[in-house]
């Protein structure tokens, strides 16, 4: 009987530390979760449905509905699988304090104002941040086109005179 008794009470010692540190991936899945969620995407969400509206604007009523039921039920997969795949990810890096921390700063009542400040269309952030990033993208092309004009697919490239 007292060989039982230490078997079990060793069993169950061995056994907490393995169900503690569930619980504790459980927990910063969670967290990580609520996170992935409140960050990433619903930034996504914005993105992507100021995107798709602007992508059926000009389509006759029945396709534009055809076009968001696909894309919209696409994205909802997408959707899922990102924040699955994410708070997994961020669980694994960051400890439970940790996620807690993060998700207080996207609490913040500061944080939020000056995010949504980013995030709305009409701001003078906004309208500085397109200006500049269109500059430079069209600045990419005209490169990209140049080179391509320059050295037609196939054509070897002509080597570097030396200095």
């Amino acid at each position: 009987m007292t060989r039982l008794l230490a078997t079990l009470c060793l069993t169950t010692a061995l056994c907490l530390p393995i169900a503690a540190r569930a619980d504790d991936a459980a927990d910063r899945i969670t967290v990580a979760k609520d996170l992935v969620q409140k960050t990433l995407i619903k930034n996504l969400e914005t993105g992507f449905t100021g995107a798709l509206e602007k992508t059926v604007a000009t389509m006759p009523d029945e396709k534009a509905e055809a076009v968001r039921k696909e894309i919209r039920a696409e994205f909802d997969k997408q959707r899922t699988t990102m924040i699955d795949g994410l708070s997994k990810a961020y669980a694994e890096k960051f400890s439970l304090d940790e996620l807690k921390h993060l998700s207080g700063i996207y609490d913040d009542k500061v944080y939020q104002k000056f995010q949504a400040l980013n995030a709305d269309p009409a701001s003078t952030v906004t309208t500085i941040s397109q200006a500049s990033v269109t500059k430079l993208l069209n600045m990419l092309a005209i490169a990209a086109a140049g080179d391509a004009q320059a050295n037609p697919a196939g054509a070897p490239m002509a080597p570097m005179p030396p200095r």
